[in-house]
């Protein structure tokens, strides 16, 4: 194992040919400006959504994230994050990284970039776990 981290180190230090003549292609001027403006009205519908969502709740604190598509959201339930979010994902589907693996037990970091009739489905299945905590 300790010989092959040398070679991850070399395989994984920089994108491969392909994947990077893609993503040029895929930014290229006319291409980028059309793609943010698709993922600033996603993340301008969304944020909102999930704001609305936690503070529904009642029992989430969060602050606005800066920038991107990641809210950090203190929960005020009784159970360990990576318990939280291991039940979320057997039992519901639903993936979210919990607090504790930032050494923030108590947080969940939440992804809000996708579309929005797929954020309110997996809230939707958030919910009804939390319900039965």
């Amino acid at each position: 194992v300790a010989s092959l981290w040398s070679y991850h180190d070399y395989t994984t230090i920089a994108p491969g040919a392909l994947s990077d003549a893609l993503a040029r292609h895929a930014l290229a001027p006319a291409r980028r400006t059309r793609i943010l403006a698709r993922t600033r009205d996603i993340l301008n519908r969304n944020f909102p959504a999930i704001a609305d969502w936690l503070d529904a709740q009642g029992g989430f604190s969060y602050s606005p994230p800066d920038a991107g598509a990641i809210v950090y959201a203190r929960y005020h339930y009784p159970v360990n994050s990576t318990e939280l979010v291991t039940r979320l994902r057997i039992e519901k589907s639903v993936l979210v990284v919990p607090g504790d693996h930032f050494g923030m037990d108590g947080y969940l970091r939440i992804g809000f970039g996708d579309s929005p009739a797929y954020l309110h489905a997996a809230l939707d299945r958030v919910r009804d776990l939390l319900c039965s905590i």
